[in-house]
């Protein structure tokens, strides 16, 4: 399995007493987490639509999804956006600067390898840049350039090798050869991640993006579409 590594650092994580996950906030509890001081959002004052197909849509946040912030119209959206792009779990984050740093901040640990194009957007590269990662750029759409870095980078070891593109370029406009990545990755037990953000909406027969219009997502690690800057993390196994 592609995430079984995840699994054994999540584990780990549950060992250590350190895991956390999202939860649904309670009405029923005392708040003292959030930043929802006078109540405002949690009891509607500002919402002049008292109906009870709108009582569930608040005002504001309260605070980050992991504290207070949670709840069920988000995770409703969160299957939606799973279901449509053929994966198994999604993600919303602000934005795709947001979800392509989150991504590739947190997956990739320090005795991994990351493999990106050279023109890969900037919110990519800062990505990369926060990972404990070691990180080398292949030459644009050159799939020959990335075999030569695969095979140096896949020499005697059992780390994790993630490569990173774009699947419609967002200043050139020109597309990713995916198929023959993932034959790459394939033969190399590499995982592939696409910023799917200028793809979305644009390519397929439903706008669902290069990956499925190719049939691929089963093949991708994750990859990030965006429709109207909502921006996602789908996630294969």
């Amino acid at each position: 399995m592609q995430d079984d590594f995840l699994s054994k650092k999540l584990q780990e994580r549950k060992e250590q007493h350190s895991f956390r996950s999202l939860k649904l906030p309670k009405n029923n509890l005392v708040d003292l987490c959030s930043n929802d001081y006078l109540g405002i959002a949690t009891n509607q004052l500002i919402n002049s639509d008292q109906s009870s197909s709108n009582k569930i849509l608040k005002t504001g946040s309260t605070g980050s999804r992991l504290l207070s912030g949670n709840y069920e119209k988000i995770e409703e959206a969160e299957k939606i956006i799973a279901d449509f792009h053929q994966a198994e779990a999604a993600l919303i984050f602000n934005s795709g600067y947001d979800a392509n740093l989150g991504l590739l901040r947190s997956v990739p640990q320090r005795s991994d390898i990351i493999l990106y194009d050279s023109l890969s957007h900037a919110s990519i590269r800062d990505g990369i840049r926060l990972s404990f990662a070691s990180a080398f750029s292949f030459q644009h759409n050159d799939v020959d350039d990335l075999e030569k870095k695969l095979i140096v980078n896949s020499r005697g070891t059992d780390r994790n090798i993630f490569i990173v593109t774009e699947s419609v370029f967002s200043m050139d406009g020109d597309i990713a050869p995916l198929k023959q990545m993932v034959e790459l990755c394939d033969r190399f037990n590499a995982k592939l991640i696409v910023d799917e953000a200028h793809a979305t909406g644009v390519v397929g027969e439903r706008g669902e993006g290069l990956v499925q219009h190719l049939k691929l997502q089963e093949k991708c690690f994750a990859f990030v579409p965006c429709v109207y800057h909502a921006l996602k993390f789908c996630h294969h196994k």
